[in-house]
């Protein structure tokens, strides 16, 4: 039996009743939160650009893109929406534990667009987008875990390539398609789609293409899931097959046991809700940046020098000279130096603190300078912990360490800090009543009739 027919026997037993409440809790305070971020990213260049390709592609109308209300394809929507969820590298996110070391982390909230905009096609309940929700978090975990050796990504390829082998199981489960389907669904998007490195590489700087790696693995995994309904075939052996993953992409260094054991995680208990905009691996030092700023009342002009002891992987993910002095929203967002800059100038972390003015500041810029970034292995052992260091020209140092920055699992938010992120973003397009309806709509989810209705919520109103 293929790995992929396997799970899809697991995938069909997958049922709301047996989710746990606080379960259920935690996938509607997410959901929240993504919604949040998608909004967050509608006024973006990105975003702009997807939705005009949206209005000329004229597909039929299935689902509703965020903020504007265009009806199109779930396809478009996925790509849509989508993309505005990842805009601004706020969704959670959550860490692969492997031995003693964090491997990697991953944005697991992104499989949410598929899962809103496949409901609204089928006008499926509020318990059955809980529960697809749930199961794409465990698959997306269990895929990752999976991984042995090196990594994905010192091979050259980028986590979110599972979008093309886990969501064909998702939206196979919730349009009721048979394990055979299943199987073909992840044979035919996972031959056909995988995201290389160089979306996500220390080397290179950052694209708008960084928006749409998953959405293109969902697109392309719904497309798989219809064609395999009608009764396309695709290779039963993806996975494990020769040729397939596991040999072509992970050079046998797949613990394939690990996948298959992904029923009753419910890893979205796990799943770190961001405080601030910024590659989750550097919430520790930012945090203890913006702590220090705020409590000592730190002027850029008195600042001698900023030391900031990170991770190893977060000084070479967010420390390499090709981000240093960033020149976009994408780069900007996974740049150590211009995070710290601009958490010591305007002692916050938004939406605000990333446009063409603030990254040619000659105060931003002098203050990068003045960073010194240094990557410690034994916090790779607690990621995101980091120390910020300050020492001032009047001779002062100052210093912090944190380990569990706010909206960490070991620090989580609470449903008010959740709801004001949220109203934060959402403020610029809905006026408080609209916004308090997707929130009362998010937190009874369960009681929802159709999932078409809370997409319709996500339409901008007069503010």
């Amino acid at each position: 039996m293929s790995v992929a027919l396997q799970l899809a026997k697991a995938v069909r037993s997958n049922a709301y009743r047996d989710i746990p409440k606080a379960v259920v809790q935690q996938t509607q305070r997410i959901l929240l939160d993504t919604l949040g971020c998608a909004l967050g990213g509608y006024g973006s260049e990105a975003g702009r650009i997807i939705q005009e390709y949206v209005r000329e592609s004229r597909h039929p109308k299935e689902a509703t893109v965020f903020g504007s209300g265009l009806k199109t394809s779930c396809l478009n929507a996925v790509l849509a929406n989508g993309a505005m969820v990842r805009y601004l590298d706020y969704n959670d996110t959550a860490f692969i534990l492997q031995g003693e070391l964090y491997r990697t982390g991953y944005h697991p909230s992104e499989i949410m667009p598929a899962v809103l905009a496949l409901g609204e096609r089928y006008h499926l309940t509020g318990k059955e987008i809980i529960s697809a929700i749930v199961l794409a978090y465990d698959l997306s975990i269990a895929f990752l875990e999976g991984v042995t050796g090196p990594g994905m990504e010192k091979r050259g390829w980028n986590g979110d390539t599972r979008g093309a082998y886990i969501m064909p199981l998702v939206i196979g489960r919730m349009l009721g398609m048979t394990e055979a389907q299943m199987e073909s669904a992840v044979g035919i998007a996972g031959s056909c789609h995988a995201v290389f490195g160089i979306l996500d590489t220390p080397a290179e700087e950052y694209t708008m293409t960084k928006n749409i790696r998953f959405p293109m693995m969902s697109y392309a995994a719904i497309m798989a899931a219809q064609l395999a309904q009608k009764g396309f075939t695709g290779p039963a052996g993806m996975v494990e097959g020769h040729d397939g993953f596991i040999q072509s992409v992970m050079g046998w260094e797949y613990d394939v046991s690990r996948l298959l054991a992904f029923k009753g995680k419910y890893a979205i208990r796990e799943a770190c809700i961001k405080s601030i905009i910024a590659d989750f691996s550097s919430h520790g030092h930012l945090t203890a940046t913006l702590t220090l700023a705020r409590q000592y009342d730190l002027k850029p002009a008195d600042i001698e020098s900023i030391r900031i002891t990170t991770s190893k992987r977060c000084a070479e993910h967010t420390g390499d000279p090709v981000k240093k002095y960033p020149k976009n929203k994408e780069t900007a967002d996974h740049s150590s130096y211009y995070l710290t800059a601009i958490a010591l100038v305007d002692r916050q972390i938004g939406p605000d603190q990333f446009s063409k003015e603030k990254y040619a500041s000659p105060i931003v810029r002098t203050l990068i300078d003045k960073v010194k970034l240094v990557g410690d292995p034994s916090l790779d052992k607690a990621r995101p912990a980091g120390i910020s260091e300050i020492t001032t020209k009047q001779g002062k140092v100052y210093c912090l360490r944190v380990d569990y920055p706010r909206g960490h699992a070991r620090n989580p938010m609470t449903d008010e800090e959740v709801i004001a992120k949220f109203e934060s973003m959402a403020c610029k397009y809905m006026n408080v009543r609209q916004m308090k309806k997707v929130v009362d709509t998010v937190f009874n989810l369960e009681k929802l009739a159709d999932a078409a209705l809370l997409n319709k919520l996500m339409v901008c109103r007069s503010r």
